[in-house]
């Protein structure tokens, strides 16, 4: 060099450090830049930035801020370094498509990538590591998995928080790992839903209610954002993939594992879940898991396919296939849905209240006559006995009350089981209010500001108040059957219209009406003054072995209703 040449200037370096999981260490971080630093001394480069990402996948590229920013740094036209350097190539990425990517953009900006490992990357070199990196991968996928399938098929858990479990113990009392134990506050929750659910509560107000009582979701504790509230897909989940509350088969003794396989979408770097075919799954009976006895599974399996049933005979109209779900909702009145006017075909409404409610044709009413003219309107109290006549015939039945005293007296236990299971979960919420109590004025005695703790000690003070005076309304009651059961069930029967149209169980009758009939068309006989119910389903052949043959009210597949006082649309 001539002692007129100007000294280059030292090379400009970028620095690149990631660990991937919460389980390595966070100092690694500094250590892959010491160990960069020293190496970057040792031949005279200046560092200039540094890009580092914690607690994330090497395989992900785009939930890594800082690889992004160092990517979008290679900028021929405002380069800020010359050389990119990381501990190995891996710590740039594990993902072939992305570590080529960033050599391709490293390239075009002529800026050269060293390691502290391998010293300058050249092509052949990267397109090894990225080999390796995919073989790598692969093999820590099939190792992983195959050590859950073991860890299952032992009866054992195969990872994730279940809500109703709490990590469970060996016969020492040493923590074991991936052993379960029913957890009581949380179990006696999960098989309220359940019950709620089989007595037909839909699950937005089985959320609501939990919400309300303060019981915080699943989610809390895990490493999903949350807001700490239940949903009504926390409950509902997806039947077919076995997610939810209502879906989840450990809760009655059964594990299934390997139902879904996990996959990353390339485009979004984002876990899908797709079904694998049943013949793929592990099934193993774990019955000291059991929260939910079979009854109660199957009575909530039952109410899922009617709902089913019920979606599935209406057609979709709107692009996202939502309107079907408005069948769901749960119905009024006994006939709500079943009516169609006789002329049009369209749905009959109803109007008026009590002893006056009546149905018309919907589009009568609201179109007018350009669409459908109209009849004389059908008075509930006259269709729904004649439509539930058959079913008081067969309620008549020696064994059809036997049924009924069973299920009654099944009832009861149900009733008191839920009382306790509630008194359970009273009795931890109060815990947990006393020990918020203490803990508040603990804060207060040792100096805290008081004006920030009073409200709160205020708030915790009247819910505790409010719970303890609770507690005598959910003891459990006793299990006995009335002396008078046999006459009030022959009373019930005998009225069976009026029993079946009360509010707490319309509802539910109304669906068991639904998988017995499919429509019932409503014509008006003007001659006869009268109209005539055409039932479509199972129902008929009930009618036609319990119809009053002095009135001949059953002709071929027809009822015939004498007119109330129903007025014209």
């Amino acid at each position: 060099m001539s002692k007129h040449s100007i000294p280059e200037a030292p090379l400009r370096v970028a620095l690149y450090a990631r660990y991937s999981t919460d389980l390595q260490n966070p100092m690694s971080i500094d250590d892959q830049f010491r160990q960069a630093e020293r190496y970057a001394a040792q031949r005279g480069w200046r560092v200039v930035e540094r890009f580092s990402d914690s607690g994330i996948s090497g395989s992900a590229s785009l939930t890594r801020p800082d690889f992004l920013r160092l990517s979008k740094a290679l900028d021929p036209q405002n380069r800020r370094f010359d050389i990119v350097l990381a501990e190995s190539l891996d710590r740039l990425s594990r993902d072939p498509e992305h570590i080529n990517g960033f050599a391709k953009l490293a390239k075009f900006a002529r800026v050269e990538i060293h390691t502290v490992e391998q010293g300058k990357a050249s092509t052949m070199s990267v397109g090894l590591a990225s080999i390796f990196s995919s073989m790598f991968m692969e093999g820590l996928s099939h190792k992983v998995r195959r050590g859950i399938e073991g860890k299952v098929l032992q009866g054992l858990n195969g990872g994730g928080r279940i809500y109703g479990y709490r990590p469970g113990t060996d016969p020492r009392g040493a923590p074991m790992k991936g052993a379960l134990r029913i957890e009581a506050t949380e179990a006696a929750i999960v098989r309220g839903i359940f019950r709620d659910y089989a007595a037909g509560v839909s699950p937005i107000k089985i959320a609501s209610r939990l919400n309300a009582n303060g019981i915080v979701s699943p989610s809390v504790g895990s490493k999903r954002k949350s807001s700490g509230h239940w949903k009504q897909n926390t409950i509902n989940g997806n039947r077919e993939r076995g997610t939810g509350i209502l879906n989840n088969e450990l809760y009655i003794g059964r594990r299934v594992w390997n139902r879904l396989t996990y996959t990353k979408n390339p485009g979004t770097e984002k876990r899908v879940s797709q079904l694998n075919p049943e013949s793929e799954w592990q099934i193993v009976e774990v019955p000291e898991l059991r929260i939910v006895d079979e009854d109660l599974w199957d009575a909530v399996k039952a109410r899922q396919d009617a709902q089913t049933r019920r979606k599935a005979k209406v057609e979709a109209t709107d692009r996202n296939k939502l309107s079907s779900g408005q069948t769901l909702r749960r119905r009024k009145y006994l006939l709500s849905g079943l009516l169609h006017c006789g002329l049009c075909g369209g749905r009959m409404t109803v109007a008026g209240a009590g002893k006056y409610k009546t149905h018309y044709c919907a589009s009568a009413k609201e179109k007018g006559p350009s669409v459908c003219t109209g009849f004389r309107g059908l008075r509930d109290s006259i269709a729904l006995p004649l439509v539930l006549s058959g079913l008081r015939d067969e309620l008549m039945k020696p064994e059809a009350y036997e049924t009924f005293r069973r299920r009654f007296h099944q009832r009861l236990r149900d009733s008191q089981g839920a009382a306790e299971d509630q008194l359970r979960v009273h009795d931890a919420r109060v815990k947990e209010l006393e020990t918020s109590h203490r803990n508040l004025l603990r804060a207060i005695e040792t100096g805290d500001d008081a004006s920030i703790l009073m409200p709160r000690l205020n708030t915790v003070d009247a819910e505790l108040k409010e719970m303890r005076g609770k507690r005598d309304e959910i003891v459990p009651p006793e299990v006995e059957l009335p002396d008078d059961l046999p006459k009030l069930y022959r009373e019930m029967v005998r009225d069976l219209a009026s029993a079946l149209s009360q509010e707490d169980v319309a509802g539910r009758a109304a669906d068991e009406l639904h998988d017995l009939v499919d429509r019932i068309v409503v014509e008006w006989d003007a001659e006869a003054r009268g109209h005539w119910l055409t039932i479509e389903g199972n129902l008929l052949g009930m009618l036609r072995k319990s119809a009053p043959r002095e009135l001949d009210a059953v002709r071929c597949d027809r009822i015939f209703a004498e007119v109330g006082c129903g007025s014209r649309i």
